[in-house]
């Protein structure tokens, strides 16, 4: 966030003109080379105007026809899809550090969503790899927990939950559950119906609701993506975010035994014990089925046939690899 051109810090970067904070963006923001920068060898030698006047569909259309743009960020997948047909430009998919879970509502009074038999037995009735090739267009990586396959803590052994209609149907009947309404926003509405589809192999009906958060107590799973932007450290952006006392989508009653883990994960300071640590809170989580694990959906960019863009694991557009042709 800066409210004022300037050199800030010690970046390969400059603000030339322009200012972002977190209520306000100028029109345009333009970054220079900073000819200052620590790492000779690796100065910049472009510049980059970002621009946030333009509509998301003006600046599909700008790069599919090799306009003035560049590289466009967060493509839905039928955006993705769609800019397949350019010859001027592509689909960059990055394996981000995200994940989308359906958070159970367990605040409310006698919440069903307290059996964790019923937990376990709804994602039994989730057939995630449906979900990501029909809800996603194939642009996810099915999740067993919190953290995706190649990420710190991630633990080969750990398997999602399997499709399993007849056993989850029998169950989640047993706990007289009927019908669940599912709270996203639109832009998830492809992946709902996906999911909507594997509940009623399990005799379950879905309630959609559109709005994005809940309101009130009448709602069953919502849906929540959110990110991981630390290198070693899920415990403290991802993980804390659902599950801890003070987590922003926490809608279950405090886990002593989650915030113990939590505890000791802070004092650790060995790497190899950290992980270790991390990847026992991923199973532990699984374990409880305090969520319904989906995906980590993937994150696209249309890029013009003029730039060589890698996409680092982060949820966030970094450019230190980009080069134009």
């Amino acid at each position: 966030m800066i409210d004022e051109p300037g050199p800030w810090g010690t970046g390969p970067f400059v603000l030339k003109e322009g200012a972002s904070i977190l209520d306000k963006r100028s029109p345009t923001l333009t970054l220079e080379p900073n000819a200052n920068y620590w790492n000779k060898a690796r100065i910049p030698k472009a510049t980059f105007v970002f621009d946030n006047v333009i509509s998301k569909a003006e600046a599909l259309e700008e790069v599919a026809k090799g306009g003035k743009v560049d590289i466009v960020t967060e493509l839905s997948p039928a955006e993705a899809m769609a800019l397949k047909k350019s010859s001027k430009a592509k689909v960059v998919e990055s394996k981000s550090k995200t994940v989308l879970a359906g958070v159970l509502n367990r605040n409310v009074a006698n919440s069903k969503w307290s059996d964790l038999k019923l937990r376990q037995a709804l994602n039994m009735a989730v057939d995630r790899a449906a979900v990501v090739k029909d809800g996603a267009m194939g642009y996810g990586t099915v999740m067993a927990s919190m953290i995706m396959p190649g990420q710190f803590g991630y633990e080969a052994g750990l398997k999602p939950y399997a499709y399993d209609p007849a056993a989850a149907g029998k169950a989640l009947a047993a706990g007289g559950v009927k019908s669940v309404t599912v709270v996203a926003g639109e832009s998830y509405k492809s992946v709902v119906e996906a999911m909507t589809r594997s509940l009623a192999k399990a005799g379950v009906k879905v309630v959609a609701d559109y709005s994005g958060a809940p309101k009130g107590d009448n709602w069953d799973v919502w849906l929540v993506e959110h990110f991981d932007w630390s290198p070693e450290y899920p415990y403290g952006v991802v993980f804390r975010e659902f599950f801890g006392k003070d987590g922003g989508f926490r809608k279950m009653p405090e886990d002593a035994t989650f915030d113990a883990m939590g505890k000791k994960l802070l004092a650790e300071t060995d790497k190899p014990k950290l992980e270790k640590l991390t990847a026992q809170m991923n199973r532990y989580v699984h374990d409880q089925a305090n969520v319904v694990f989906l995906y980590a959906p993937s994150k696209l960019y249309a890029v013009s046939n003029r730039v060589n863009f890698v996409p680092y694991k982060t949820w966030m557009l970094e450019l230190a690899e980009t080069t134009l042709k």
